[in-house]
């Protein structure tokens, strides 16, 4: 029988999609099996722990992405505040395909999150919140005011992409973020 082989970044985000579209605990090994091409015990051989180490490299895997294309550029002051946030709502749109595609923070926290998911969790919603504060700081908010429509807007983002699923108006994430673009300046 041949060998099935797979490279560890297409396994990751093949992965990711099972427990972005599933969540944890409705995501079954077969599902992952299945989206992956790998048997089961290729898939525990990989992952001793089953879906607990899949889902932290999925988890570790969507930090190291959340740090590369948003907070990263956000941080880099050598294009303007409104640029860097214009260019992060872009991103965002096309990291969650226009609101079709749901989040990642938003799926794995329902049901009986381990304590290591949340926590990995936490700190790239952390991450993502303190990379909004330092740009509206830059923008010359005080950082009472930038905490606070940093928080606002990921709030926003997590909300439109909830209500977006539960409607299917596909138009509820990209009139959030246009609002933002407005409001998170103002």
């Amino acid at each position: 029988m041949a060998r099935q082989i797979i490279n560890d970044l297409s396994l990751v985000e093949r992965l990711f999609e099972v427990f972005r579209t599933y969540g944890y605990e409705n995501s079954s090994i077969s599902q992952l099996s299945l989206a992956t091409g790998l048997k089961k015990s290729s898939l525990y051989h990989r992952f001793p722990a089953g879906k607990d180490d899949m889902v932290k490299a999925v988890v570790v895997h969507t930090r190291e992405q959340l740090q590369r294309y948003l907070i990263t550029p956000l941080l880099d002051s050598k294009e303007a505040p409104d640029i860097r946030f214009s260019n992060m709502l872009s991103t965002v749109n096309e990291i969650y395909n226009g609101g079709r595609k749901n989040c990642l923070l938003n799926v794995l926290n329902i049901g009986d999150t381990k304590a290591e998911i949340r926590a990995l969790l936490n700190e790239g919603y952390m991450s993502w919140l303190e990379a909004l504060t330092k740009l509206g700081n830059e923008a010359g908010q005080s950082e009472e005011e930038a905490k606070e429509k940093s928080e606002h807007f990921l709030v926003v983002v997590q909300g439109a992409l909830v209500i977006q699923r539960l409607t299917s108006n596909t138009k509820t994430l990209k009139k959030s973020l246009q609002r933002e673009k407005i409001e998170f300046f103002r």
